[in-house]
This record gives C-alpha cells, sequence and structure tokens, in this order.
C-alpha cells in the first residue's frame, strides 16, 4: 500500500488495470482517496460538459450503474472543492452546476442510499457566493472529522448564518477539526444557542477556526484543543481575562490562538496574562486596529512564559482595519523594546510581527543581542519615520 502511495495519478490507473485483483483493488482506493475535483465522480454517472455556471450531465441527471458508482464512491475520504478565492469571482474550470447535489441526491435516494460520499473524512470547501456555500451540505456524512471552508467575494451574512444553523443537524459530533473563515465580512454579534451547544458536544474537536465568531466557553470545552481562532468584542461588557483564564486551564494543549478585538480603546498586556498558562503555544496572533501597551518587564514574562513560541504577532495586522480604521495616528511600541523581545523569546522564534515606532530609537547596545533564527520581522502596520535617524 505505502509504494502505492507514492506513486502518481497516471501511474496508480495503470496498477488498477492490471489482472492480479488485489492489486486492482488496492489501486483503486488509493487512486480515488483523494478527490480534488467532483467531475470524476460525477462523471460515473454519466457523460458531463461544462454549461455556464458549471459542470452538469448531458442528459441533466445521473444515471449510471449503481453498483458501480458505489464501489467507487465508497473510496473517496477527501474531497477538495474550490470555486473562487481571494483574487477575484470569476468561475473556476472545475465548478459544479447548482443543480448537481440535487440530483445527485435524488439518484442515491432512489437507490435506497444516504449519503453522496458515504465515507468522507475530510472535506476542503472554497466558494465565493452564497448558492456554492450551501453546496457543501449534500457531501458532508457521519464519517466527516475535518471540515474548512473558506468564503470571498460575493457570500453575504445571510448565507454565513444559514450554514452555521445547519451545521448542529448535519455534522457528527466526532469532528475534529472546524475551520468556517468567511474572509471580507465583519465579526457577527452574537452566536446561535444551538451553534454553541453544538460546539459544546465536540469532545474530540482539536481544531476550531471561527475568526468572525465571539468567543464563547462553549468553543473551547474540550480539552484536547490545540488551535483556536475567534473575536472578542471588548465592548459587550464580556469578562475577558475571566475568559481567558477558562480558556487556558481548560485547554492545557493550546498550540495556536488568533484573537480579533475590536471596538475599544487603546488595551495592553493585562489584558491577555491569562495566556502566560498556555505553555505550549506555538503561535498566538493579536489582532487589533489600535494601540497594544506594551513595557520591558511584560516582554520578559511573555517570553519566559511561552518557550515553545514560532510565530508572534502583537497589533501588527488587524483583519478587519478597513472596515474600522482609526482615527489619527496610532502608536506603536517603541522600537528599542525589540531588544527585550530578543532577550527573552527562545531562539525557536521565527517570525514576529508588531506595530511599533521609530520616533524616539535608542543607540545601538554595548553587547551583541539578536534574534538567532528568527526568519521574518513583519511591521506591517507601523508607521515609520522618515528621519534618517529611522532609516
Amino acid at each position: 500500500m505505502q509504494v502505492l502511495r507514492n506513486l502518481e495519478k497516471p501511474e496508480l490507473a495503470a496498477a488498477a488495470l492490471v489482472c492480479r485483483r488485489t492489486w486492482t483493488n488496492l489501486a483503486l482506493d488509493v487512486l480515488w482517496e483523494e478527490l480534488e475535483s467532483l467531475r470524476p465522480i460525477m462523471a460515473i454517472l454519466g457523460p458531463v460538459r461544462r454549461y455556464r455556471d458549471g459542470w452538469d450531465w448531458d442528459d441533466g441527471l445521473p444515471s449510471g450503474d449503481w453498483t458501480r458508482f458505489t464501489s467507487y464512491a465508497k473510496r473517496v475520504r477527501s474531497l477538495s472543492y474550490c470555486s473562487g478565492d481571494e483574487r477575484d469571482d470569476r468561475t473556476f474550470s472545475d465548478q459544479i452546476s447548482s443543480h448537481v447535489p440535487t440530483r445527485w441526491l435524488y439518484y442515491v435516494a432512489l437507490h435506497q442510499g444516504r449519503y453522496l460520499l458515504p465515507q468522507i473524512r475530510t472535506i476542503d470547501w472554497g466558494c465565493n457566493d452564497n448558492g456554492q456555500l450551501e453546496m457543501v451540505l449534500p457531501f458532508l456524512s457521519p464519517t466527516t472529522k475535518d471540515i474548512r471552508i473558506n468564503t470571498w467575494g460575493d457570500v453575504l451574512p445571510t448565507g454565513v448564518d444559514r450554514i452555521l444553523r445547519a451545521l448542529p443537524n448535519v455534522l457528527p459530533s466526532g469532528v475534529r477539526v472546524l475551520s468556517f473563515i468567511p474572509h471580507n465580512l465583519e465579526p457577527e454579534k452574537g452566536i446561535p444557542e444551538e451553534l454553541l451547544s453544538f460546539f459544546g458536544s465536540l469532545d474530540e474537536l482539536r481544531e476550531l477556526r471561527v475568526p468572525h465568531l465571539d468567543m464563547e466557553p462553549a468553543m473551547f470545552r474540550s480539552g484536547r484543543l490545540r488551535v483556536l481562532e475567534a473575536s472578542c468584542n471588548l465592548e459587550s461588557g464580556i469578562a475577558i481575562n475571566a475568559l481567558l483564564s477558562q480558556l487556558a486551564d481548560t485547554c492545557p494543549l493550546l498550540e495556536h490562538l488568533r484573537i480579533m478585538f475590536k471596538r475599544s480603546n487603546n488595551i495592553n498586556f493585562r489584558v491577555i496574562r491569562p495566556l502566560i498558562g498556555c505553555s505550549k503555544l506555538r503561535n498566538l496572533d493579536i489582532e487589533y486596529n489600535k494601540t497594544f501597551d506594551l513595557r520591558k518587564t511584560e516582554i520578559h514574562e511573555m517570553g519566559w512564559a511561552w518557550r515553545e513560541m514560532e510565530v508572534l504577532h502583537i497589533a501588527s495586522r488587524p483583519q478587519f482595519s478597513h472596515r474600522e480604521p482609526p482615527v489619527g495616528p496610532v502608536p506603536g511600541i517603541p522600537f528599542g523594546l525589540l531588544l527585550a523581545f530578543a532577550e527573552s523569546f527562545s531562539p525557536k522564534l521565527r517570525k514576529l510581527g508588531l506595530r511599533v515606532s521609530t520616533q524616539d530609537i535608542p543607540a545601538p547596545p554595548d553587547s551583541s543581542i539578536s534574534f538567532p533564527n528568527l526568519e521574518i520581522l513583519f511591521l506591517g502596520n507601523s508607521e515609520l519615520d522618515d528621519s534618517d535617524k529611522a532609516k
């Protein structure tokens, strides 16, 4: 089996054609394990061609042999589908017609089947309108463990809300990865109660990426959580310190955390101090559109607590700055505090993103202080001084 996994698709197809049944079945299992397009599995049910709104069957309805179809469909474990991305809203070459899932479901039900892909475990779905977004639902099954949805373009908040309300009814409680990232949409206010209940029921959840939703305790009820992305509205009255303390206590394995703070005055390290308890953090992204105050002692505290940290962003690239622009210049942390980061953080730090100020650059230190393995210093939103000293 491992030998077959090292083969390319054409070589696998050739292996599937050999006489011995053992080789044929093994090669077919590997060949159909990962679908990067829906066209191959559609073609088993009849000739397909591309119409204006995407691929569809020539005669409008699937009509292939049920036994042959199920022998292939049950082999599929992973599906990748993309009908749009952040570049533009053009129709992608593998986009299917909006009629396909409904017709497909009808065909399956006609033969006493229940799921389009009964053994699907992983779905990676990208789209740029509400119709293409809703088409993901028929492809889910009780075996689904990992679902990642990215939206761009014309996907509206109403479409996102409908999918969020539908997920608890179609996803199994054994989901391990749930990522739903609607790009270019502002964070939502409030979360449907049924969705909170669903989050709380996911005992095996390892990764939850819902950056447009406000953080709630139900999101990190699973002690196995390693990745979390969510928003935080500091004007909602939420006790953020208590919330982050609960997160640190509940999720000792947390490695990746992204929080998008919104609608507040300047904040400081005290807001996120409870995260000091997350000793396994490797990636921390604090997105914020205003000043995040830091002191040298606080940088030392972070550095000694997060010895595994590899990527750290602090107010360097707010996700929603184009929707909520700051009023007037936003001060950054003094440029000289970069030395404190170099002194405090372990050599594992590879990427550091900060909003800095170059208005008061100190003289170079006497001793040689550096980041031994830093690959990227990101100053994305910094307002750099144009003086000779800053240069």
